[in-house]
């Protein structure tokens, strides 16, 4: 009875959210407009239908593309090709996918259709999946439009995701709506203003334009708006203020770093 309490909850929080997001039951999608040539942060906020813990999801299913961008080609070394970008588990390089309509399959017989494949021009299958949590990068090099992202809404009331020591890794809000930047919980040690955020856990969220990042540090000396220093650990701006009203939106992915590993955790 909780999981479906959860659900329903999860349901009517994506119907209040608005424009972009849709669900039937536990199963939403969430959208976002895109440029040609430009490079955007997107989250893995979905798991595979059926699914009834934090799990993984095939490409395939996941990412959606409008029918305004058009696939590429394998035979053309995807030059214009969409590409997803994953940073590896090491965080020392990307796996790359692209979208191509020439793709093969495991026989190097052609699909006829258009999905996303590795570098090898091989439609990807459940061996290459995306984890609730994960947030990867995409481009789209000649042609605009929208990527969609659907599966099943996340049934798990918390979501706890780590991170390693002094690297940047990609995380997204796991869920289809938005969480406020100062519920996020963190094992990660505040670090602080006063020391030029040195020590301090970062997250770096691409702004809406795809121009450039909006950091926040997690410190243990923030002030208000008063300028009194809080006395309790908060997620604050690079000028040291606490973040009252800063969400991670649905679907956002964004870059965290910690000279020492932890994990950061989503409830609702």
């Amino acid at each position: 009875m909780k999981k479906l309490m959860f659900a329903a909850a999860v349901a009517a929080g994506l119907a209040a959210f608005g424009e972009g997001i849709e669900s039937a039951n536990t199963v939403g999608y969430t959208s976002k407009d895109v440029t040609a040539g430009k490079f955007y942060l997107i989250g893995t906020q979905f798991d595979k239908a059926g699914s009834d813990s934090a799990g993984s999801i095939n490409m395939n299913d996941l990412i959606k593309l409008s029918s305004t961008i058009a696939a590429g080609l394998y035979d053309d070394d995807f030059a214009t090709a969409p590409k997803i970008s994953v940073l590896n588990a090491a965080g020392t390089g990307y796996n790359n996918y692209f979208y191509i309509s020439d793709g093969t399959d495991d026989n190097d017989d052609e699909l006829g259709y258009d999905c996303w494949c590795d570098e090898d021009g091989y439609e990807l299958d459940n061996t290459t999946k995306l984890t609730l949590g994960k947030g990867f990068w995409f481009t789209s090099p000649s042609t605009s439009g929208t990527i969609t992202t659907v599966g099943q809404v996340s049934e798990i009331a918390s979501v706890t995701l780590d991170f390693p020591a002094d690297k940047f890794t990609i995380l997204c809000n796991p869920y289809p709506l938005a969480v406020a930047l100062q519920s996020l919980t963190t094992t990660a040690t505040p670090g602080l203003y006063d020391d030029d955020f040195a020590t301090a856990p970062k997250i770096s969220a691409l702004n809406a334009a795809a121009t450039g990042y909006n950091n926040y540090f997690y410190i243990s000396d923030g002030t208000d708006d008063n300028d009194d220093e809080l006395g309790y650990n908060a997620w604050c701006d690079e000028d040291g203020y606490e973040l009252e009203n800063t969400q991670i939106e649905a679907g956002a992915a964004f870059w965290i770093s910690a000279p020492a590993a932890g994990s950061v955790t989503f409830t609702l």
